[in-house]
């Protein structure tokens, strides 16, 4: 094996690594979901359900394409999603036992039918073109808030730790696709890196703008920063 081609395994399986970290990210708005602290409405749904559809389009794909890592990545990445998306059902469900049954086996059985439908019945290249389309929409599904963030000056709204595992998975998945010559793991990769330095930039913009007209908040946290340490 080639200096080049054991980079590219290696940034694959890295890409798997940091996929796994951005799909466990979203935990802490679920537990305080759990816990009571929030409610459904304050979840990034949108979010959820383009990951979740992303996740068994590309397992599709990296099954297709015989890509192990794509595999990996995005058979983890689905599992966690489905239970994040689990959590979410029983709570609009209003915590009623049979009413919560039925979203999640309406959930899987669709997830399932996608799943089978791609591999058994629709070409790879129109598989992978779909998956284009479905990675870019993930990847964008946080970018719903910048509107409201330029609005208000709420920097908090963009999922920092999320866009971050975005961004440094995407870059991953970007030099992997090049490495393949694989356009589907390319296109969508190259927008998801730009689009994590843009939420980035106006994350830290933002951020920057808030501390400047709240100076009381920034000496709170110092002092309390100090009496930690």
């Amino acid at each position: 094996m080639s200096e080049e081609d054991l980079l590219g395994e290696i940034l694959g399986w890295a890409g798997v690594t940091i996929s796994t970290y951005f799909f466990i990210a979203p935990v802490v708005p679920y537990y305080k979901l759990i816990k009571g602290k929030i409610t459904y409405h304050e979840v990034p749904s949108i979010l959820l359900i383009c990951s979740l559809l992303n996740c068994f389009l590309w397992a599709d794909y990296g099954l297709l394409k015989g890509n192990s890592q794509q595999y990996a990545a995005n058979g983890i990445g689905g599992s966690i999603t489905l239970i994040f998306t689990t959590i979410l059902l029983i709570h609009i469900a209003e915590r009623k036992f049979l009413k919560a049954l039925l979203y999640n086996l309406f959930l899987i059985a669709c997830v399932v039918e996608i799943y089978f439908f791609f591999y058994y019945i629709v070409d790879v290249e129109i598989t992978g073109i779909i998956v284009i389309v479905f990675n870019i929409l993930m990847y964008a599904a946080p970018a719903e808030k910048i509107y409201t963030i330029c609005k208000t000056g709420n920097y908090k709204l963009i999922p920092i730790f999320s866009t971050i595992g975005a961004f440094a998975g995407s870059a991953c998945w970007l030099y992997y696709g090049l490495y393949k010559s694989d356009m589907p793991t390319i296109v969508p990769n190259a927008l998801g890196l730009a689009n994590g330095i843009f939420q980035v930039i106006i994350y830290i913009v933002y951020r920057k703008k808030y501390n400047k007209n709240n100076p009381s908040k920034v000496e709170e946290t110092a002092q309390l920063k100090n009496i930690v340490e």
